[in-house]
């Protein structure tokens, strides 16, 4: 449960954030904490508008956050690696955390992948776990935590792992979507709480027909309620919705897995 309380202390603070420095320093953080090394948290676009100064999360440009080593980061992004990286790659075929180590189950891996994962340990990252972020409608983006040569991934931690990235792409996204004039983050007020109550049992593994019993109402209406809750965040899947609703504070961790 102590793990639990850490990421809703980290979902709690990171959804105040406003600035992208403090999203950085605050994900550096628990990224130690929970025995990584390094991260990386980004848009899977053209990354030559990267700053260590963030203007480009500032501007609303793209999400890109990173510890990894600097001299990495300058040569990864001069060889535009993100276009043929293994690892984002393979986070394009799934919606779970995956270790570096599944990537052959996810893609069929080439002689330039394997130069990539060489060019990576060279650089003085060996392993890590990546946490896809699929938003409908917008580029793919993934965070990462990776592992400093010979050291090996914290396999206690991959769960909590998968929910602080979940967590810190959301809150990277906000903070470029509301930075934009443009394409701020629409506000179409809070999900019913019938829908809420639903999503709340879809968290707790509850099957529709489950939560159709619990509440006394029929699986189709439980299942209406559920995709509209899908349609008023715009995401894909369950999964998605529990995590957004999450973070918004409507419910706790600790209630949605208890």
């Amino acid at each position: 449960m102590s793990r639990l309380k850490t990421v809703q202390a980290f979902v709690d603070e990171a959804r105040h954030l406003r600035r992208p420095s403090d999203l950085r320093a605050l994900l550096a953080c628990i990224t130690m904490e929970m025995g990584f090394d390094y991260f990386a948290l980004i848009h899977h676009v053209d990354l030559t508008g990267y700053s260590q100064a963030l203007t480009h999360m500032e501007e609303g440009r793209l999400v890109a956050l990173a510890t990894y080593p600097e001299s990495w980061v300058e040569q990864y992004i001069a060889g535009n690696i993100v276009a043929n990286d293994p690892v984002l790659l393979a986070s394009q075929r799934t919606n779970i955390g995956f270790c570096w180590s599944e990537i052959p189950e996810l893609i069929p891996v080439t002689p330039a992948h394997i130069d990539i994962r060489e060019q990576t340990i060279r650089a003085g990252i060996d392993d890590g776990f990546t946490v896809p972020a699929h938003v409908p409608g917008e580029a793919n983006g993934s965070c990462n935590f990776a592992m400093a040569t010979g050291r090996d991934l914290p396999g206690a931690n991959l769960g909590m792992a998968q929910l602080v990235g979940g967590f810190a792409f959301q809150a990277a996204r906000a903070m470029v979507v509301n930075a934009c004039p443009d394409a701020r983050l629409s506000d179409k007020g809070a999900l019913t709480q019938r829908q809420l109550d639903c999503v709340l049992l879809a968290a707790k593994g509850k099957s529709d027909w489950e939560i159709g019993r619990i509440l006394g109402i029929s699986q189709g209406t439980v299942k209406r309620h559920i995709e509209a809750a899908r349609e008023h965040y715009e995401v894909g899947s369950r999964m998605q919705v529990v995590m957004r609703v999450l973070f918004e504070g409507r419910i706790g961790l600790v209630d949605a897995l208890r």
